[in-house]
């Protein structure tokens, strides 16, 4: 019988290193950073890994114990009518705005984001009301970005959240270009949204930076073609150029960050032209991924996933982004299993944190935070 576990063991062994392409070293060790200082800010979203107080707070310690930044993603809708008319916000939209500045530590740079797309990237944003991504009111459905009523309502909103949040940086379009790529049409709208909500913010914080994202791909694909032909479009009311990168999924699922195109990142540099570049957010497995409804199926562990980290910052470093935003600090298997409903969506970035379901540090952390720690040249 304890030959029988034993031979078990050093199966179940060869099977994790299969896994993982059997990396060098196991376990992990931290990589330690190839330059003496760096010229980016790090941080974090502060989306929890379950459902409680208790996570929500420790998350929030470990954004401040791993960071020098915050990145507040608001991507659940717009209370469209409230915003239009000036009445006060849904209660559910109160909590959650409130709960996030309480929840920021005075004087922490704060990367504010949101957005008028919807969830699937192809229309008008959902309604906030007592829950995120609500269905519009009949009175919003069917319009378009550029309607007035539209434009008027997102300006307000994201002047009150600029007032509130006093942001170093604000995201006016999250991940814009899968609109180019899912709805040509709505993206000739959103053009014609984009001169006064920009202008509009501006004028009222000439000193913010205001940007939109996009989300890359493989260079080669057709989707990141059709988003270098549209972007130019947008360049003039974009002031940095932000970028979306999980290319463990959506470069054609590459589990070992060794097998990236060289200009994974760089392609960046040719959509920006002579804007700074940063990065709103990113992440890399660090266990398999099984998703059968999208036919998904990527290896993934801890080795590769510290790879990344080194890999993400030392190009960063390269292209003098202006910031880099980790998904999640942590795993949120507890979230996704109740909350969330096991979303297979959701999957997608579930098991990408810096910490794992425990939460017990990743190899992963210790090389971000050896970044972290070099002093930081502007």
């Amino acid at each position: 019988m304890r030959k029988k576990r034993g031979t078990v063991v050093l199966f179940l062994v060869a099977l994790l290193l299969v896994a993982c392409g059997n990396p060098p070293e196991p376990p992990a060790l931290p990589i330690a950073p190839t330059v003496e200082a760096r010229g980016f800010r790090m941080g974090f979203t502060p989306w929890p890994y379950a459902a409680s107080v208790a996570a929500v707070a420790d998350v929030y310690a470990k954004i401040t114990a791993h960071g020098d930044m915050i990145s507040h993603h608001i991507d659940g809708g717009i209370p469209w009518e409230e915003a239009f008319t000036g009445v006060p916000w849904p209660e559910h939209v109160r909590n959650e705005i409130q709960g996030r500045l309480d929840a920021t530590p005075e004087g922490t740079p704060v990367f504010l984001s949101l957005n008028p797309l919807n969830t699937e990237r192809d229309g008008l944003a959902g309604n906030w009301g007592d829950s995120e991504n609500e269905p519009l009111p009949e009175a919003w459905a069917g319009r378009t970005f550029d309607d007035p009523n539209v434009i008027e309502a997102y300006t307000r909103f994201a002047l009150d959240l600029i007032e509130r949040f006093q942001p170093m940086w604000f995201c006016y379009a999250i991940e814009v270009s899968e609109l180019m790529v899912n709805d040509p049409e709505g993206f000739e709208h959103f053009k014609a949204f984009a001169t006064p909500v920009y202008g509009a913010i501006k004028a009222a914080h000439p000193d913010l930076p205001v940007l939109v994202s996009v989300a890359l791909k493989h260079p080669d694909s057709e989707e990141m073609a059709i988003i270098r032909r549209e972007l130019p479009a947008l360049l003039p009311y974009t002031d940095l150029l932000g970028l979306s990168v999980y290319p463990y999924i959506f470069y054609g699922q590459n589990g070992d960050p060794a097998g990236l195109p060289e200009n994974w990142l760089s392609q960046g540099r040719e959509l920006a032209g002579d804007r700074q570049l940063c990065i709103t957010e990113t992440a890399w497995l660090a266990q398999n991924l099984r998703i059968w409804r999208y036919g998904v199926s990527i290896e993934g562990c801890d080795a590769w996933q510290n790879q990344y980290v080194a890999r993400l910052n030392e190009a960063a470093q390269a292209l003098d982004a202006a910031f880099v935003v980790w998904w999640c600090v942590a795993d949120f298997d507890d979230l996704w299993r109740g909350a969330l409903a096991r979303n297979p969506l959701a999957a997608i970035w579930r098991d990408t944190g810096l910490y794992d379901e425990g939460p017990t540090p990743r190899a992963g952390l210790a090389t971000w935070d050896g970044w972290l720690a070099l002093p930081r040249v502007p």
